[in-house]
């Protein structure tokens, strides 16, 4: 039986044909099915209405409405299974994606370590960090201040700046000496200076702008290299497998071992970890300081070299995927962005060959097809 037929009681319909029952209240399909029996059975009495003829006709009275909610099902089913295929295409076929773009900021947080031990992030509202007979120390968001004390005693003890990768910060030392500390470095340093030299150590980059005091020379030390300085400007880059050291103004003596070099502006010597030679060379200064006055500057440097640069200035990884890639060598000149992207549009504008694919924090080269 139909699951409609169901649904029809059967009973009150032939009560009602038979006179038993009056003013009963009927659903749609028994009053469709009561109104079929009806006309069969005016039909019978006059002997117009074949037997088998009546019975289909009652039967397609009785499933016509049934058949317009049947319809209705199927539509919806046909509705159900067209959305079904869509959503499978929408996962399965392949579709095209919105390129990511290199606009993600350094997570890295600068930090400064006491000489007692104590730890500080730095880089946020300007907050006193000590202020005693040593040194009064000020932090704002991008920069950290020494201010000497009463106390002239010796200090031997040394506070540690690290800036993180994607990051750069300045410092103003107790004598006034300003630094500018690129990305991804360390400056070791008293909180005063109160003995016959001034000496710091370095690890990274640093551009130093010494104040002058003929009485106590300014010492930088990094690895088997020590910078001697009077008053003097000049850019100090432990990056490589080498140490360069650039003047911009003054007089520097360079030493490394038992050689040594006496550099003027627009100079620069160079020391080789693996053979100890230190070797002096004309250079154009502002290709090596340009970091510190916020300005990307390069000039015919490889792409390996650069993107060398940015991975550590941004904070990201690039990877090539054709290494003849890497050779390729032209010229930037631009202020520095806050996101990498800008970088990349830059240089894909000027190299048109090549294509950057951005996926999390790597940046993919790539040959234009």
């Amino acid at each position: 039986m139909n699951e409609k037929d169901k649904e029809i009681d059967w009973d009150k319909l032939l009560d009602l044909m038979d006179g038993n029952r009056t003013g009963e209240s009927l659903t749609e399909e028994e009053l469709a099915m009561l109104a079929a029996a009806k006309e069969m059975q005016s039909r019978l009495g006059a002997e117009k209405f074949p037997e088998e003829e009546g019975w289909q006709s009652f039967v397609q009275a009785r499933d016509r409405r049934q058949d317009r909610r049947f319809t209705l099902v199927k539509l919806a089913a046909a509705a159900i299974l067209v959305l079904a295929i869509g959503a499978a295409l929408w996962t399965f076929l392949p579709r095209q994606h919105t390129p990511q773009l290199a606009n993600e900021m350094p997570v890295g947080k600068v930090r400064l370590k006491l000489s007692n031990g104590h730890e500080i992030t730095l880089g946020g509202d300007t907050q006193v960090i000590q202020n005693n007979g040593i040194a009064a120390i000020k932090a704002g968001q991008s920069s950290l201040v020494y201010d000497a004390g009463a106390d002239r005693a010796v200090v031997t003890a040394m506070d540690t700046l690290e800036v993180p990768r994607g990051l750069q910060f300045t410092l103003r030392l107790a004598d006034s000496t300003r630094v500018w500390l690129n990305a991804g470095s360390r400056l070791i340093y008293p909180a005063a200076f109160n003995g016959p030299s001034r000496e710091v150590y370095v690890q990274g980059e640093a551009y130093f702008d010494v104040a002058a005091d003929i009485e106590r020379p300014f010492l930088v030390h990094t690895g088997k290299v020590t910078m001697k300085v009077l008053g003097t400007a000049f850019n100090v880059n432990t990056y490589g497998p080498g140490i360069q050291t650039t003047l911009s103004s003054g007089k520097l003596l360079v030493t490394a071992g038992q050689e040594h070099t006496i550099l003027a502006p627009d100079e620069q010597a160079v020391y080789n970890d693996k053979n100890g030679s230190l070797q002096k060379r004309t250079v154009e200064a502002r290709v090596f300081t340009a970091w510190m006055e916020g300005d990307l500057f390069f000039e015919d440097a490889t792409l390996l070299d650069i993107t060398g640069y940015l991975a550590r200035n941004y904070d990201y990884v690039f990877v090539f995927e054709d290494p003849t890639l890497e050779k390729i060598s032209f010229t930037l000149d631009m202020r520095r962005p806050a996101v990498l992207q800008d970088v990349l549009n830059q240089i894909s504008h000027s190299m048109g060959n090549l294509r950057f694919r951005v996926e999390g924090k790597t940046v993919h080269i790539m040959k234009r097809q």
